[in-house]
C-alpha cells in the first residue's frame, strides 16, 4: 500500500491535497481568466493528454535513473493528471499570450507551492539534491524551475504539432 498511497498516507491526505492545494490554486488561476476560451479548447485537450501521460511516465523513469524521489502511484497520478494536466494547462490557457517571463513566474510559483504542500501533507518530494546541488529545498525548487520552462516547451511543441493537427492555437510568445 505504501507504493500506492505513500508511507502513513490515507485517502484523506489526498482529498486535502486535491481540495486545499489544487483547488485553492485553481481558484486563484480563475481570477485571471474564468474559462478556457473556445478557440483554445482543442489545444487544451491535446496538452492535457501529452503532459498527463508523458510526465506520469517520466516521473517514474527519473526515479529509476536516480535523479528524482519515488512518487507513490496515487501522488504521481494526482500530480500529473490533475495538477499538471488540468490545473497548469488551465493556467497556460489563460497566460499563453502573456510575456514569457510572466508565464515562467506563474508556473514556477504554482509548481513550487504544490511541491511544498505535497511534501508537507504526503511526505513526498524528499530527495537530497537537484543534480548534485545539495538540499531537499533545492531539489523542490530545481524541479519547479524546470516546470517554469513549460510555457516555452508548449510554444515549441504546439508550433511543431500544429503542422499536422488542425485547430490548435499556436502561441506567439512575447519576451517582454
Amino acid at each position: 500500500m505504501n507504493d500506492i498511497l505513500g508511507a502513513g498516507n490515507t485517502i484523506a491526505n489526498y482529498v486535502l491535497v486535491l481540495v486545499a492545494v489544487y483547488g485553492s490554486l485553481f481558484v486563484v488561476m480563475r481570477y485571471g481568466h474564468a474559462t478556457v476560451e473556445p478557440a483554445f479548447r482543442k489545444t487544451f485537450v491535446w496538452l492535457y493528454f501529452v503532459y498527463a501521460i508523458s510526465v506520469f511516465i517520466a516521473n517514474y523513469l527519473l526515479y529509476r535513473a536516480g535523479v528524482m524521489s519515488f512518487l507513490p502511484w496515487l501522488n504521481n497520478f494526482f500530480h500529473t493528471f490533475i495538477w499538471i494536466g488540468l490545473c497548469l494547462n488551465f493556467c497556460y490557457a489563460g497566460s499563453y499570450n502573456r510575456p514569457l517571463w510572466e508565464q515562467f513566474v506563474f508556473f514556477f510559483i504554482f509548481s513550487f507551492v504544490v511541491k511544498l504542500a505535497e511534501h508537507a501533507i504526503l511526505g513526498t518530494w524528499e530527495f537530497g539534491n537537484f543534480f548534485g546541488i545539495p538540499g531537499n529545498l533545492t531539489y523542490m525548487m530545481g524541479w519547479s524551475l524546470v516546470d517554469g520552462m513549460t510555457p516555452v516547451a508548449n510554444a515549441i511543441g504546439i508550433r511543431i504539432v500544429a503542422k499536422f493537427v488542425d485547430g490548435l492555437v499556436v502561441p506567439e510568445p512575447k519576451i517582454i
